[in-house]
């Protein structure tokens, strides 16, 4: 019996345009009245997971959102405001050690800094420039020698090569890397600090409830969301997700433009 549905966000919950169609969150709000449990499971920041989270009623339903692929946990209060529930961030100089590799293969980076209002990158460009967009993060230029806060996942963008010699250097400190979902994978990568993912903190939440992994429902379409995939008891791979996903999911939906949550959950939860 399942008794929580977790969900990620771009290319799963969401379509064009970040709306939540009116089929998933019908059929979300339904599995709530059966007593399942929602979480959304993202590698957006908060501030860009909020609208979502209220759309399908996390916020009034005070459960629980996961950030950052896993870097920041927030839960729900009485008065529907996140309250970070546990946090994870790269050690200083873990942190200052990625930015140097980068610089020498002459990479973009971008992160999430621990100050919600900052990012640190080492160049301006299209890039640095979505990213400050779409996050409202000021753009700080990173400096080895003063640089004194550290952040919660890292987005490196560049040329193929160079992002494979970035992560054949950071393979020995075993550091969390996916393919980052909106561009080529070969020119890009997400890092969380080791051992920190979706996995990690979904399996938090999990024990918070008193649920077991056979309980768990896990929709997702990308790199970040494979660990949960293969740990819930019900992985489900959107129609949109890669061949290797979907070979290792429990099962596959519709695609996220076909509403492939509200599908599945209807077909299996609410028959």
């Amino acid at each position: 019996m399942i008794k929580l549905i977790a969900l990620d966000i771009d290319g799963t919950l969401v379509k064009r345009r970040n709306v939540v169609s009116k089929k998933n969150i019908k059929a979300i709000k339904e599995a709530r009245k059966k007593g399942i449990k929602i979480c959304i499971a993202t590698g957006r920041n908060i501030s860009r997971a909020k609208n979502i989270a209220k759309a399908i009623g996390l916020d009034s339903a005070q459960e629980f959102l996961i950030s950052l692929n896993g870097g920041a946990t927030f839960k729900y209060n009485e008065n529907a405001e996140p309250i970070m529930v546990e946090e994870h961030l790269f050690e200083l100089e873990d942190f200052k050690f990625i930015y140097d590799v980068a610089k020498e293969n002459k990479l973009s980076c971008f992160s999430y800094a621990k100050d919600p209002n900052i990012a640190y990158i080492l160049k301006r460009d299209l890039f640095t420039y979505v990213l400050k967009k779409f996050s409202h993060r000021k753009l700080i230029k990173y400096n080895r020698e003063t640089v004194k806060d550290t952040s919660y996942k890292i987005v490196v963008y560049g040329k193929p090569k160079g992002i494979s010699t970035l992560k054949n250097k950071l393979k020995d400190k075993e550091f969390e890397m996916f393919s980052w979902s909106y561009v080529p994978h070969s020119s890009n990568v997400e890092i969380n600090p080791k051992g920190v993912d979706k996995l990690y903190s979904l399996q938090n939440v999990a024990k918070s409830y008193g649920i077991k992994a056979e309980e768990i429902m896990y929709f997702g379409d990308s790199d970040n969301d494979q660990k949960a995939l293969q740990w819930a008891g019900q992985g489900i791979a959107m129609g949109n997700s890669k061949k290797h996903l979907k070979e290792i999911a429990t099962d596959s939906t519709k695609t996220n433009k076909k509403h492939g949550v509200g599908y599945w959950i209807q077909k299996t939860i609410l028959v």
